[in-house]
Parts: structure tokens; sequence; C-alpha cells
């Protein structure tokens, strides 16, 4: 069944896993938006905000009004992309500049904040590829 651009929007399955991950992950953000530095020139803390308060957003139009759920989730699904690339840019910017500066120290910690990279990534595109690909049809009809 197609209602509003989305491809089987109207089911409650997809609704609802839709609420669980937007949940989960607006918790995560908020917890990364709170530990990430938040110095004046420290834009990551508000980017990972930004993106709690999106997935915030999209959970209770999804509960609420999920008839009007096609274009909240596509905007969320773009933003969750780009934060994804600005995360692992801004992961690889730090690993070049800590190498440069301490060498095989800098190795060690690159390697962790490598891992970290992977999960933002996960924590990011899947959920951008699921909601592009699950509202692609309102994309094709404007």
């Amino acid at each position: 069944m197609r209602r509003h651009g989305l491809s089987h929007s109207g089911s409650p399955s997809v609704r609802g896993r839709l609420v669980l991950v937007s949940g989960a992950l607006a918790a995560l953000f908020a917890w990364a938006a709170w530990v990430l530095p938040s110095r004046p020139g420290t834009w990551l803390g508000a980017l990972a905000a930004l993106l709690a308060a999106a997935h915030a957003a999209t959970l209770v139009v999804a509960t609420l009004w999920p008839e009007q759920l096609a274009r909240p989730w596509r905007a969320l699904s773009w933003l969750s992309l780009g934060a994804g690339a600005t995360f692992a840019g801004a992961i690889a910017w730090t690993c070049v500049d800590l190498v440069r500066r301490f060498g095989s120290l800098g190795w060690g910690v690159t390697a962790l904040l490598g891992a970290i990279g992977v999960l933002l990534l996960l924590a990011t595109w899947p959920f951008a590829a699921w909601g592009l690909r699950a509202t692609r049809k309102l994309h094709d009809s404007d």
C-alpha cells in the first residue's frame, strides 16, 4: 500500500521500527552532544544535538501524525547522510593531525578514533539509506 509517497508507510511494523530506531538514535546523539567538547569552534557537539533533535521530531511525527511522516523522515535521512560524512571527515582530519604531531602515539589514538568513526557511520548511514529508500516515491512524485 502506498500512502503519501511512502511504500508501506501505513504498516505499523515500519512505523514501529522507525519509532524504536529514532528513539534510540535520539538518545545516542543527545548523549554524544553532551559529552563532545563544546568550546567555541567545536561544532561536532552541535551537529550531534541537531541529529538528536531531528530524530526526536521524526519519532513524534511517526507516533502522532504518521500520514505526515514522509518529508520529516526524508529530511532526517539527508541530515544523517551529511552528518556521517562530516563526522568521518572530522575524524580523518584529527587522525592525520595526531599522527603528524605525536608519531607512534598518534597512531594508537588514531586506531581508537577509527573505531569511533565506524560506530558513528553505523549510526548514520544505514538509517539514511533506509529512509531515502523508503521515501523515494515522494521524491519521484515531486
